[in-house]
């Protein structure tokens, strides 16, 4: 009797594709009424309402600002990434109000804005009237600077597009 090795048999195509599955927890609306730091960043979003919503690297920089510069506390931890300051759990709770539906993308500018559901939200929560015209005041001397930055993403993103096939002019 011939003996056989022990080894797996690999694919005759030399290629292996696995499949992964990765859980993720499901958030739900009531995670998100209990956390103070999501219903402080939908206030953050309400306040940029008169502007048409707000990038998410604009957002990232207005609540760097709000913290560093006017010392509201909104809870994020920050680092520096060459001159962006960057945020794992900012980025974590945009998804979040996203995934719930309190916040969304508009298609055509891909600005951050409050839904109709958000805005119940906050109305029905009720907010702190000091924090949130703190907020306000803060958010508005820091307006010319995030106009700034969407300018240069709006700009960035202009350029990157693809744009149409040019012709050839014979004359």
């Amino acid at each position: 009797m011939a003996k056989t090795s022990g080894k797996k048999k690999e694919p005759v195509s030399g290629s292996k594709k696995e499949l992964v599955i990765v859980s993720r927890p499901a958030v739900t609306r009531d995670q998100v009424e209990r956390d103070e730091r999501k219903k402080r960043l939908l206030l953050v979003l309400k306040t940029m309402e008169d502007q048409g919503g707000i990038y998410e690297r604009s957002l990232a920089h207005l609540v760097y600002w709000l913290q560093k510069e006017k010392g509201i506390d909104l809870g994020y931890n920050f680092y520096m990434v060459g001159d962006v300051p960057t945020s794992k759990e900012l980025h974590e709770d945009i998804v979040a109000l996203l995934y719930v539906g309190y916040a969304e993308t508009d298609p055509k500018t891909k600005k951050l804005r409050l839904t109709n559901d958000g805005k119940e939200f906050l109305e029905k929560k009720g907010t702190d009237p000091e924090f949130f015209e703190k907020l306000r005041t803060a958010v508005e001397e820091l307006k010319p600077k995030i106009a700034a930055l969407d300018a240069q993403i709006e700009l960035t993103t202009i350029l990157s597009r693809p744009r149409a096939p040019r012709r050839r002019r014979f004359f």
